[in-house]
């Protein structure tokens, strides 16, 4: 995620990765694969929502993320080609302003915010859940997951507005212990052959293809969200061009193969019984398979990991929402007082609060409602994003390839109309079938599997809209429009 780094005294303002200033603006690509890969938080994800694409969508989750992250790689062709021409913060919503228009950009800043801020809220659910999990495991207490989801409110909240933000190299470290527990319960478990011997069913192309491809490509997309982060980092890259060229490709490439990796093994190690494990007990999926194959000690460690990880992608999402805010409240795209920072920290302290009462609201009604802060908060709430990551990244390929058709700059075509051309129509694929297979994701049925994807709509038209009466009432603050950050 971003933050935006700025002056003590309210002067010149960017999207910069805090970290950044303690390695003296001097990032390595490995700096940058670190930053993007720890931000997504790979032993939450993998326990949190891996269960989710297996029970739903079958057992070629393990090869479908290889499939998502060869669509990847070739987005990121044209992804970092555009980086050279278009270098601000704005990342995807800048190349979407300058390829397809500054209205269109504004609509989809706009959905990145909302994006950012479910996910943040979202995350609630699945930290309260395994927290509550891990005081039971270690203690035999058991406590309903309210304390627990308004107690990281709480720390959300008081951790935005104070600017604490976890650094390239805690998230460093954090990534490297996530990633050594995995590696560890994988290894073990296909070291013992698993539940009914070693299987490579699940890269099978029949098995990728034979459940239901649109539930596990909502779950898999969910895993490389972020990775466009890598151009965020431009200004403190040694090398821009070839540190944002390396760090994307190399940030793709770990997820989809550590992840792939990591749910074969969990799928070996229930065999036959994998799809119907991740259904009836997907939260206890992963520490099953680590009391069985490794031990119950093992199992409390990963449980307690989890808690963290879930946390620190809590305030990294939370982060990002006040950051963005903060940018299109200074360039005037909304209210100005979401540009205000605190005196003493240097806080977008309202952009923050604002997300913080956000999330309030949103658990208030899920207490109030008896809703289940994993299978209603997380999975319903997380719809609108899951179908926003690949329809975001199919509107930069279309921004791509427009940008370079007008003018190459002297890009190869490979670079600038091909692979965007390619990856447009691979990302309309996914955002088809992922809009077909909503039900079977949330297991509801009628106005609601329609209703939370449009929201997503209502946004972007906002957004529109906005930028059409700033273009006819504010032209100056019009102009800006993708190019936030560089000022």
């Amino acid at each position: 995620m971003t933050n935006l780094s700025s002056t003590g005294d309210g002067g010149t303002t960017s999207l910069r990765e805090g970290a950044s200033s303690s390695v003296g603006g001097r990032l390595s690509a490995r700096d940058v694969v670190f930053f993007v890969v720890a931000a997504a938080a790979p032993l939450g994800f993998a326990v949190g929502s891996t269960p989710l694409a297996i029970g739903r969508g079958g057992i070629g989750t393990a090869g479908m993320f290889l499939v998502v992250g060869a669509f990847l790689a070739i987005f990121a062709v044209g992804y970092t080609a555009m980086t050279r021409f278009v270098p601000n913060a704005g990342a995807l919503s800048s190349y979407i302003a300058a390829g397809l228009g500054r209205p269109l950009g504004l609509g989809t800043a706009f959905v990145a915010v909302l994006a950012y801020a479910i996910a943040a809220t979202g995350a609630i659910g699945p930290f309260a859940v395994f927290a509550s999990q891990a005081l039971t495991s270690i203690t035999g207490i058991s406590t309903p997951w309210e304390p627990w989801a308004f107690g990281a409110l709480a720390a959300m909240g008081i951790l935005g507005v104070l600017n604490v933000e976890l650094n390239i190299r805690v998230l460093g470290i954090i990534m490297l212990v996530e990633v050594a527990v995995l590696v560890v319960l994988a290894t073990g478990i296909l070291a013992a052959g698993g539940a009914e011997g070693l299987s490579l069913q699940p890269f099978r192309p029949d098995a990728i293809v034979g459940g239901e491809i649109g539930v596990v490509l909502l779950v898999v997309f969910a895993a490389f969200a972020g990775f466009e982060a890598t151009a965020l980092f431009r200004e403190e890259a040694r090398d821009p061009v070839a540190t944002v060229r390396k760090a994307t490709f190399a940030s793709i490439a770990l997820i989809a193969v550590f992840q792939a990796f990591v749910t074969w093994a969990i799928i070996e190690a229930f065999g036959g019984a994998a799809v119907s494990v991740a259904n009836e007990k997907p939260t206890e999926m992963f520490t099953l398979a680590a009391g069985q194959y490794i031990g119950a000690g093992f199992a409390e460690v990963i449980t307690l990991l989890v808690v963290g990880s879930w946390f620190a992608s809590i305030l990294a999402f939370h982060n990002a929402t006040a950051r963005y805010l903060y940018a299109l409240g200074r360039d005037r795209a909304i209210s100005p007082l979401f540009a205000r920072r605190s005196a003493r920290t240097g806080s977008a302290w309202i952009a923050s609060l604002s997300h913080t009462a956000f999330s309030a609201v949103v658990l208030v009604f899920c207490a109030m409602q008896g809703l289940d802060p994993y299978l209603d908060l997380f999975v319903v709430g997380s719809v609108p994003v899951a179908v926003s990551i690949p329809a975001m990244e199919m509107l930069t390929a279309v921004a791509v390839f427009a940008f370079f058709w007008r003018d190459r700059r002297g890009v190869s075509s490979w670079e600038g109309l091909i692979a965007p051309a390619i990856s447009a129509l691979a990302l309309a694929a996914v955002v088809y079938f992922v809009l077909s297979n909503i039900p079977l994701f949330t297991g509801r049925e009628g106005a609601i599997n329609w209703m939370l994807p449009s929201i997503n709509l209502a946004v972007l038209a906002t957004g529109i809209a906005r930028a059409l009466w700033m273009r006819r009432h504010r032209s100056a603050a019009y102009l800006s429009i993708g190019h936030w950050g560089e000022r």
